[in-house]
C-alpha cells in the first residue's frame, strides 16, 4: 500500500512538470514572435547629393505594446530628415504593424553610407530601443574625373557689375560723424563761435578796404569821392551801430572828435558839393581810411573780449 501511495506521487508530479514544460514553450514561442526587431530599409539603392530619398521602419508587436518611433528631434546622421509619414496601425491575428517613411537628404561624400534606427517600447519604468539591422545605400557619382584632367580658361570675359551704394554704411559714417562733431561742439564749441564771429567781422572789414582803396586809387573826381564817402559812412554805421549815413559832417565830427578827421570831410563837401577839388584830396581819403581801421580794431578787442 504504502508502494502505490509513492507511485501516485510521482504520476501527479511528472503531470505537473509536463504542463509546466508545455506552458513555458509556448510562452517562449509567443514572447520569441513579437520580440523580433523591427525592420528597416532604404526604399532605393542608390541616392544622389542633395536630392531627398526615402527609408522606411515598420514594426510588429503586440496590440498591448506601446511603441515609439524616432521623431525630429533624433539624430538622423549621416543623412539630415526632411518630413516624415506615419501609417495608422494596422492590427491582424493579435499581431500589430505600424509603420513610418522618412524622407532623407544627404550631403556626405563616402560612396556607402549604412544607417539604421531604433523602435522604443514603453515597459514600466523605462523605454527600450530595438535597433532594425543594418541597411547601406550607394552614393551615385554624377561627375567622374579627377582634378587634373579639368582644363581652366586662360582668357575669361568678366562681367561688369553695376555699382550699388551701401546706405547703412554711409548711414553708420554720418551719424559716426555726427557724434564726434557733437562731442567737438561740446568742449569747444563757445570757442568755435568767437573765432568764426571774428572771421566774419574782420571779412567784412577787408572787404571794406580793398574796395575803398580800388575807388580811391582812381579819378579822384566828385562822382568817386561821394561814392567813397558812401562806401566810409556804411563801414562805420556797421561797425558802431549807429547811423552814420544819415550824419552830416559836423555831426559825425561831433561823434568822432578829431581835427584831422574834420579837415578831411571839410575838403571832401567841398569837392563833392561845390566841385573844388584840393590838391590835400588823397591825405584826406587816407584819413578817412585810417579812422575806419581805427574804429574797426577797437570793435574787434571789444568782440574778443565779451565774446
Amino acid at each position: 500500500m504504502p508502494y502505490c501511495v509513492s507511485y501516485k506521487i510521482s504520476f501527479t508530479a511528472a503531470i505537473r512538470i509536463v504542463c509546466s514544460g508545455i506552458l513555458i514553450f509556448v510562452g517562449l514561442t509567443f514572447n520569441k514572435a513579437y520580440a523580433q526587431k523591427p525592420i528597416g530599409r532604404f526604399l532605393t539603392d542608390s541616392v544622389e547629393l542633395g536630392r531627398p530619398f526615402d527609408y522606411a521602419l515598420s514594426y510588429y508587436h503586440s496590440p498591448s505594446d506601446e511603441v515609439f518611433f524616432p521623431d525630429t528631434a533624433y539624430n538622423f546622421y549621416p543623412f539630415e530628415l526632411i518630413r516624415r509619414n506615419y501609417f495608422t496601425t494596422n492590427t491582424t491575428n493579435n499581431r500589430s504593424l505600424d509603420s513610418v517613411v522618412y524622407t532623407l537628404v544627404t550631403f556626405d561624400i563616402n560612396k556607402t553610407q549604412k544607417f539604421n534606427l531604433p523602435v522604443y517600447i514603453l515597459g514600466k519604468r523605462d523605454c527600450t530601443a530595438v535597433f532594425a539591422p543594418l541597411d547601406s545605400v550607394f552614393l551615385r557619382e554624377l561627375i567622374r574625373t579627377s582634378t587634373d584632367s579639368l582644363m581652366l580658361k586662360t582668357d575669361t570675359k568678366l562681367m561688369p557689375l553695376q555699382q550699388q551704394v551701401n546706405y547703412p554704411k554711409i548711414l553708420g559714417y554720418l551719424l559716426g560723424l555726427l557724434g564726434i562733431l557733437g562731442i567737438i561742439y561740446a568742449f569747444f564749441g563757445k570757442w568755435i563761435e568767437k573765432q568764426y564771429r571774428l572771421f566774419v567781422f574782420a571779412r567784412k572789414h577787408k572787404d571794406f578796404v580793398s574796395n575803398y582803396k580800388k575807388v580811391i586809387r582812381g579819378t579822384l573826381d566828385s562822382g568817386n569821392i561821394g561814392k567813397a564817402l558812401v562806401m566810409w559812412k556804411e563801414h562805420l554805421e556797421w561797425l558802431e551801430n549807429r547811423p552814420y549815413t544819415s550824419y552830416t559832417s559836423k555831426e559825425i565830427i561831433n561823434r568822432l572828435p578829431s581835427e584831422s578827421l574834420e579837415e578831411s570831410l571839410r575838403d571832401v563837401d567841398t569837392a563833392i558839393y561845390g566841385g573844388i577839388l584840393s590838391t590835400h584830396m588823397p591825405a584826406a581819403m587816407n584819413v578817412l581810411l585810417n579812422k575806419a581801421v581805427e574804429l574797426y580794431r577797437k570793435r574787434r578787442e571789444e568782440l574778443a573780449i565779451n565774446s
